[in-house]
């Protein structure tokens, strides 16, 4: 009796064992695969945190980037108006400067076109020293063709009225054309 009890039990304890040993490896399969896939979506989350986080970095450097060539740009822009400014000014003051030449230059030419008329005037009137002083006035004074050969002809007058003068002729007669 004593084989046959044992061998139920060894049987029972067999088939404990064997079901223990295929029930710890199915629970081992089981329970590693909820941990596998565990393991694998905190390694997926870690990666996509790293890859948002690379993604938030590199949208930072563009928009920095960005940024700078803007300010470039506008840095630029800036420097060429203020150089088109300046250019503009310096434009300008020469634009002024060459109307103050030209009003200098017609209020002289008036200048001296009136000495001119008041020396003829003189003359005719007989008052030849007045003219020849009046004349004098217009020494240093920058002339045209026209008047330095009108000045020169007016200078001749004054000399041959005042010769005839002292000759004794009458000087109205030389004035006459």
């Amino acid at each position: 009796m004593k084989t046959i009890i044992r061998l139920p039990l060894a049987l029972t304890l067999g088939a404990a064992l064997a079901l223990g040993l295929a029930g710890c490896g199915k629970n081992e399969s089981a329970t590693s695969a909820p941990e596998d896939a565990n393991k694998a979506a905190v390694s997926a989350s870690d990666a996509a945190a790293k890859a948002a986080e690379a993604a938030k970095v590199e949208a930072q450097k563009a928009a920095d980037a960005a940024k700078a060539e803007a300010a470039k740009t506008a840095e630029a822009a800036k420097a060429e108006a203020a150089r088109v400014a300046d250019a503009a000014k310096v434009e300008a003051a020469k634009t002024a400067e060459a109307a103050k030449a030209e009003a200098a230059k017609t209020a002289d030419n008036a200048k001296t076109q009136g000495l001119i008329e008041r020396a003829k005037s003189l003359i005719a009137d007989g008052k030849l020293s007045d003219a020849s002083s009046v004349l004098q006035q217009l020494t240093g004074q920058t002339l045209s063709g026209d008047q330095t050969k009108l000045v020169e002809s007016l200078k001749e007058q004054i000399q041959k009225a005042l010769a005839a003068k002292a000759a004794g002729g009458a000087p109205g007669d030389l004035l006459k054309p």
